[in-house]
């Protein structure tokens, strides 16, 4: 599993909206890039700014709950139960959300983490 491009973030972040004004627009700081793949994500319009989390790799060997939630997954389009982990932000301390796609269709998807919300 490859780390995905900043590029392909920035065209997928717009599926969810920004914490503080509720907007979809964001873009990410490139400045902020680290060499183990975490960077910052920018809303366009209010300047709220969250960490945004590329290196899937690292993640998926040192939280051993994430593979088996991510079987559970469902599919909006074809209901397929199984996704993979493409990148992850925390949008908030109560919204984390993991962008997947679907193992069957290859449809992409943000799913909100119960996982990294801390309330």
């Amino acid at each position: 599993m490859g780390r995905i491009s900043l590029e392909e973030v920035e065209r997928r972040l717009p599926s969810v909206r920004c914490a503080i004004c509720k907007t979809n627009s964001f873009g990410i700081d490139r400045r902020t890039l680290q060499s183990d793949g975490e960077c910052r994500g920018v809303c366009l319009k209010c300047r709220y700014n969250f960490p945004v989390y590329t290196d899937m790799d690292f993640y998926l060997q040192t939280q051993p709950d994430i593979p088996y939630r991510l079987k559970e997954i469902s599919c909006p389009k074809c209901l397929h139960r199984g996704v993979s982990l493409d990148f992850r932000i925390t949008m908030s301390v109560r919204e984390a959300y993991y962008f997947v796609t679907c193992t069957a269709c290859q449809t992409q998807f943000p799913e909100r983490s119960t996982l990294e919300a801390f309330e």
